[in-house]
């Protein structure tokens, strides 16, 4: 097994190999100093384990019964420890996740997303500059592997309910430019290993790292009092030995724009296009390239209803593809976005992929007392571009979610969902609804 040391910050050659080696080295370097040095450096360690027990019976999408069963159980545990060292304007941050499934059975759902073992998802170098005032400031500039977290969390986005996590080998500078917080961004996104159906199922274990020819880069701007947000980034991708692609160019930009009123009404409202090229598969034989035109609109309509109830109105219009034969791709690519705040659960349950789909719902969130947090949501979703000869109609989707802060350390949740199918999803072997139940523990240290 390669030593962490070995770990590439970069993808493959010397330099990279050589920059992410100093790296790790200054982190073990510096941290048995701390103990001795604690009037100048400061140490710090955190971290959490969670556990979640999943149940799923008929699954979501049309399938058949020789392709997965029809109900699903899946125990799944993630651990993560962090900790940082600070010296002067440095701070060198290492994280370690340890992300792992049992009880799943022959499911084709399971991937690396939900599997990641023992795995160094985050470490990198923060250097925050002598702070000066005038039109342009630099804050921060990190460099290494890294979370990103930005905005409204649809297009870059470090996982929540999801067990394995996004990470970024790259370099980030955050700024201020007049009144507004800019970050650029310059990333390679990581690819998590193993991927092999066996491997994943038996919790193994091996480096994740990332290719230099996939590219991710852009800025993220927000305003002073955060109701205005842009995202302007580039992906772009090409095959090698090592890596199979869809050969993405995309350009994507992003609008997001909250306004609240008088009378405690609060609108937002999300509008997204991209444009570039992509081929429609990651296969070798897939060499034709295609236009990519696509959009996203989310908005929504709330009100704090009571003293404890925020109770919101919202509207998905996310453009589809149901012609693989033409030569324009309409599926919207999410990028690195996640999706279980606006469709519900992900791993087991999977819930709708942001992608060719309309939707209209409610949704509520109520803390009725300091340690309680229930949600409540329903959607009515249908096709954006139903595939031919199928109903456009997908189903009506209600979910609930309990937190129980025990202890300021120690979190309970109980949540579940439930897809009443329509005709466009009632075919298969399962066409029966979907019932999905979940139920888990957070401690954090």
């Amino acid at each position: 097994m390669r030593s962490l040391l070995f770990v590439r910050l970069y993808g493959r050659g010397r330099f990279r190999s050589l920059l992410s080696t100093r790296l790790l080295l200054i982190l073990v370097v510096i941290t048995p100093v701390a103990n001795s040095s604690s009037d100048e450096i400061a140490f710090d360690v955190s971290g959490s384990f969670r556990v979640r027990y999943e149940s799923l019976n008929n699954p979501i999408f049309p399938t058949s019964s020789a392709v997965r069963e029809q109900s699903n159980q899946r125990l799944s545990t993630r651990f993560i420890v962090n900790s940082t060292v600070s010296y002067q304007n440095l701070v060198a941050t290492i994280e370690i996740r340890d992300s792992r499934v049992f009880l799943d059975e022959n499911d084709p759902t399971l991937t690396a997303n939900q599997v990641n073992t023992l795995e160094p998802t985050q470490f990198f170098i923060t250097y925050k500059p002598e702070r000066e005032s005038g039109l342009y400031e630099v804050s921060a500039i990190k460099v290494g592997r890294m979370e990103l977290d930005y905005g409204s969390r649809r297009l870059l986005a470090k996982t929540a309910y999801r067990n394995a996590t996004n990470s970024y080998d790259g370099i980030v500078v955050e700024a201020r430019v007049a009144d507004w917080q800019v970050h650029g961004v310059y990333v390679l996104p990581v690819s998590r290993f193993p991927t092999d159906s066996e491997s994943l199922d038996g919790n193994e274990r091996a480096f994740d790292k990332s290719f230099s020819e996939r590219k991710f880069f852009g800025v993220y701007a927000a305003s002073k009092d955060n109701n205005v947000k842009l995202q302007s980034y580039w992906l772009k991708e090409d095959d090698s030995e090592a890596l199979a692609t869809k050969n993405r160019d995309l350009y994507t930009l992003s609008l997001d724009y909250t306004q609240p009123f008088d009378n405690g009404l609060i609108t937002n409202i999300e509008v997204v296009g991209q444009t570039g090229t992509s081929y429609q598969t990651a296969s070798a034989n897939d060499t034709d390239e295609k236009d990519v035109r696509a959009y996203m609109l989310f908005g929504y309509v709330g009100k704090q209803i009571t003293d404890n109830t925020f109770l919101r109105a919202e509207v998905d219009y996310i453009s589809g593809d149901n012609d693989t034969s033409d030569d324009t791709i309409s599926d919207f690519d999410t990028l690195y976005g996640v999706r279980r705040f606006d469709f519900g659960p992900t791993d087991v349950y999977q819930a709708m992929p942001r992608r060719n789909l309309k939707a209209v719902g409610l949704r509520s969130v109520s803390k009725p007392a300091k340690a309680h947090n229930i949600m409540l949501g329903y959607k009515a979703m249908w096709y954006q571009k139903a595939p031919q000869d199928v109903d456009s109609f997908i189903g009506h989707q209600v979910e609930a979610r309990w937190r129980y802060q025990v202890r300021p350390e120690l979190r309970l949740v109980l949540g579940g969902a439930y897809l009443k199918k329509g005709e466009g999803f009632a075919r298969g072997d399962y066409s029966d609804n979907s019932a999905f139940l979940f139920t888990g523990a957070l401690y954090t240290f």
